[in-house]
Formats: structure tokens, C-alpha cells, sequence
């Protein structure tokens, strides 16, 4: 577990990740731009990983056999927050944890990132269902926005009376400066490497004409760049989240980390 409990903290805000393990939070750009807000915003943070040993949390509807559950309730506690309601961020399979556990343990507000949530969060006959904000983004092929029991999902959450947001993350070019956004302070991207490598996916047509990825990266021929000095082999995989993000794939996106945290502070 990773986690950032400051004196004073208006709430907790739980983390669950789509397999990536606890740390993505606190490494990944987009992760952490999300973290960063939220802890702007005035909240602690912890980020959970999963118990088992294949990496996503475990879905089994009982908190006696169920330890990613217990853990829940664990770190709750450890941190300084028992008898309050944490708040929870869920990203795929981890969103769908997130939705599970509330039903278990309560949270005051959840944020669903790429994930359509679980019918039983809102059905639990004991239970209001927590208020939610959902971001999807327009080409995620697992979550897209009009997957039927995501609407399902959020239109149950909507006639429950409860506040909700709905956000639809859209495609948007690469500027030039694109690659030069890093996880890693100790590393640098040039912008001249940067520049050079965002004009060589348009020369050798993967992007639009609008500069937006013509697939998500895994599908591109990365071919048609030839990386500069500054490309280390771990950018390289970051720069491919960043092709997801703007082409609105399943990743996380920091673009809505203000509403995350606004939503949050809006349910205290």
C-alpha cells in the first residue's frame, strides 16, 4: 500500500487500480495528476492492492473469506479513519471492486474511471447507493458509452435520486510537446524529441488530420518514429499511454481530476 496521510485531512480517498498494482497511482502521469488534485483538494490518499497474486481484486460477494474486502476495512482503520466513510476511485476491474465494497463498507462518494459498476452497489436493500461520477472514455472497446450495462448502471444510480456526474472523455490531437509529459522526474524528454516524434506518426499517417491517433497505440506502426536520444525504453511505454489517452481509450485520464476532486468536496 501506498499512501499520503497529511494532519488535518478532510477525508480518505481509497484507490483501487485495474490490475497495475498500488503504485500506478503515484507513478503513472495520468494516475498521479488524479492523486495530485485530490490531494490539492485537501484529501488523504491510500492506494490498495490486491491481495491475490494474479493483480485484480478479488470479486467474491463475501467480506469473512474475501481479504481484499477485510483490507478495506484495514487500512480504514490504520490510517486513522475508522467509523468514517471513505471515499473511493476505482479504475476497470478496480472500479468494479470499488463498487463491490461499498456495499460493505460504505463510501461517501465513488468515481468510476473506464468501468460500468456493479448492479449489486445499487440494489442492496440495506443500503442507499453511494453518490457517483462516472468518466468513460468515447473508444474504450471494453467500456464504451453506450455499453448497455453501464447505462443500466447509471440510469439506476440516477432514478435512485441520489447526485451523479457522466463524463465522456473525447479524442484529442497530439501537440507537439505531447511526449515531453513523463512519470519518471529523474528522466527528460527533449522537446526537440518530442516535436520530431509527434511529426513523424502524422508523416507516416497514424495520426488524423486533426493530429488525433488513428487507433489506440497498441494498433499503430510505431515503425514511422525514430525515438530520440532522450526516448528511454521505459518512456516509451508511458508514451504509448499517452497515444490511449488522447485517443480515448481504456486508461486513466487526469482530464477530469478537478470534477473528481469538486464532486468529492461536494459530499462532505
Amino acid at each position: 500500500m501506498r499512501y499520503h496521510n497529511p494532519p488535518g485531512a478532510l477525508g480518505l480517498v481509497l484507490l483501487f487500480d485495474g490490475g497495475g498494482g498500488g503504485s500506478v497511482w503515484f507513478t503513472l502521469m495520468e494516475n498521479r495528476l488524479l492523486v495530485e488534485a485530490l490531494v490539492d483538494a485537501g484529501y488523504a490518499v491510500a492506494a490498495l492492492q490486491s491481495a491475490g497474486p494474479g493483480g485484480d481484486f478479488d470479486m467474491t460477494a463475501d467480506p469473512l473469506t474475501n481479504q481484499d474486502l477485510q483490507n478495506v476495512e484495514g487500512t480504514i482503520t490504520a490510517l486513522g479513519f475508522a467509523g468514517a466513510d471513505p471515499y473511493y476511485v476505482g479504475f476497470s476491474s478496480g472500479g468494479a471492486f470499488a463498487s463491490l465494497a461499498t456495499v460493505y463498507t460504505p463510501a461517501r462518494a465513488i468515481a468510476l474511471l473506464n468501468v460500468r459498476g456493479l448492479a449489486s452497489t445499487y440494489t442492496n436493500p440495506a443500503l442507499p447507493p453511494p453518490p457517483t461520477l462516472w468518466v468513460v472514455a468515447r473508444n474504450d472497446l471494453r467500456v464504451p458509452p453506450t455499453d448497455a450495462a453501464l447505462a443500466a448502471n447509471w440510469a439506476a444510480i440516477a432514478a435512485s435520486g441520489v447526485d451523479w456526474e457522466f463524463y465522456v472523455n473525447e479524442p484529442a490531437g497530439l501537440l507537439p510537446e505531447a511526449f515531453e509529459r513523463i512519470s519518471d522526474p529523474s528522466s527528460s524528454v527533449s522537446p526537440a524529441d518530442s516535436s520530431a516524434a509527434v511529426a513523424d506518426l502524422q508523416a507516416g499517417g497514424q495520426l488524423d488530420a486533426c493530429a488525433v491517433p488513428i487507433g489506440p497505440a497498441n494498433t499503430l506502426n510505431w515503425g514511422v518514429v525514430s525515438p530520440g536520444p532522450s526516448f528511454t525504453a521505459a518512456f516509451q511505454a508511458e508514451a504509448q499511454r499517452q497515444v490511449n489517452e488522447l485517443y480515448a481509450s481504456h486508461v486513466v485520464t487526469a482530464d477530469f481530476r478537478q470534477q473528481v476532486a469538486d464532486f468529492f468536496l461536494a459530499h462532505p
